[in-house]
C-alpha cells in the first residue's frame, strides 16, 4: 500500500498560489495521486504582534480553508503565528459544508490509515538570535506555545501506538530546516525552532530502524521558516519543511507499507509492529 501527502505550508492568504497548486497537479497528472494534503500553518497574514483576530482574518483564513477543500483531497491542519486565534479552538473552521473533509488537528490525534496516525500542535516559539539567546527576533504566539508543548504533546503522543507523522508549524531548534543563517543572509543567524520539539523528537526517535523501545516518530512536518526549506533529521525522524506557498514552494511525500515477512531478517527484530512505513519518495516543487 501507497500514501500520499501534498504538503503545503505559510500561504499568508496568496490564494492565487493554492489555484496554480491545483491546476499544476492537473497539468502533471499528480491529483489524482494524492490521499491527503497537510497544512503547517500560516494560512493568513494575521498581526501576531498584537493578536487581535479581527472580522477580515477571520473571512480571509476561511477563504484559503474554502480554496485548500477545492483541490478535493482530505485536509488535515494545524494554526500558525500569523491564523487567528479562534484557530487554535476546538470549535475552529473546519470547511463549508457538512460533509467537509477538513479537521484542524492542533492538540489532536487522527488515524489516518490502520498503523499510521498523525498528531498535530499548531503555533510558534520566539526566533532567537543564535549565540545570544536571549535575544527575542521575533516573539512566540500564543506567548505560552512552548510551556503548551512541554505539556500537552508528550501526553499525546503517548497515547499512540501507530508509527507517528508529527505536524507542527514550528520545527525543532538547531536543524537545518530551522536555521536562518545563509539565505537570505543574516548577521547575526537566527534559531527559529523549538527546544521543547527537539527535546522530543531526541528522547523518542527510535536510534536504529530495529529499535522499537521509543516512540516511533517517523516525520516531523512543519512549515514557519520559509528560507530553511528542504530536509533534515534527528535520529531515525526525519524533519520535512516544504517551504512557503507564498513563495511558490511545496512538497509531495509518498510512504510504503511493508508487511513485517517481506522485510530484512533482522530488521525488525524485537519489534512488536505488523506493519512499517518507509518514505518511498520526498519531492521538493517550486511552482
Amino acid at each position: 500500500m501507497r500514501c500520499t501527502f501534498l504538503l503545503v505550508s505559510d500561504i499568508h492568504y496568496h490564494l492565487d498560489n493554492i489555484k496554480n497548486l491545483k491546476n499544476w497537479l492537473i497539468q502533471r497528472d499528480r491529483l489524482k495521486d494524492i490521499n491527503f494534503i497537510i497544512v503547517s500553518g500560516d494560512l493568513v497574514n494575521g498581526d501576531y504582534i498584537t493578536p487581535l483576530t479581527t472580522e477580515k482574518d477571520e473571512k480571509e483564513f476561511r477563504e484559503v480553508i474554502d480554496t485548500l477543500e477545492n483541490i478535493g483531497k482530505p485536509l488535515y491542519y494545524v494554526p500558525g503565528n500569523h491564523d487567528p486565534d479562534t484557530s487554535f479552538l476546538q470549535s475552529a473552521y473546519q470547511g463549508k459544508n457538512e460533509d467537509s473533509r477538513v479537521m484542524n488537528i492542533h492538540n489532536k490525534i487522527v488515524n489516518l490509515i490502520p498503523g499510521l496516525s498523525m498528531v498535530g500542535f499548531g503555533g510558534s516559539t520566539a526566533a532567537v538570535v543564535r549565540k545570544s539567546p536571549e535575544q527575542v527576533f521575533w516573539p512566540a504566539y500564543p506567548r505560552n506555545t512552548e510551556s503548551l508543548l512541554t505539556e500537552k504533546l508528550p501526553t499525546l503522543l503517548d497515547n499512540v501506538k501507530d508509527e507517528i507523522i508529527l505536524v507542527t508549524h514550528v520545527g525543532p531548534t538547531e536543524v537545518g530546516t530551522t536555521d536562518i543563517s545563509n539565505y537570505p543572509l543574516r548577521n547575526p543567524s537566527i534559531d527559529s525552532g523549538s527546544k521543547t520539539i527537539r527535546d522530543i523528537l531526541e528522547k523518542r526517535t527510535p536510534l536504529s530502524p530495529e529499535d522499537s523501545s521509543q516512540c516511533n516518530i517517523m516525520f516531523n512536518i512543519h512549515g514557519h521558516t520559509h528560507y530553511a526549506f528542504g530536509l533534515s533529521h534527528l535520529g531515525q525522524t526525519l524533519i520535512i519543511n516544504p517551504g512557503s506557498l507564498q513563495e511558490d514552494r511545496f512538497a509531495i511525500l509518498t510512504l510504503e507499507q511493508l508487511n513485517k515477512e517481506k522485510l530484512f531478517v533482522g530488521e525488525m527484530q524485537g519489534s512488536d509492529r505488523i506493519n512499517s512505513w518507509s518514505m518511498a519518495g520526498l519531492e521538493f516543487f517550486i511552482l
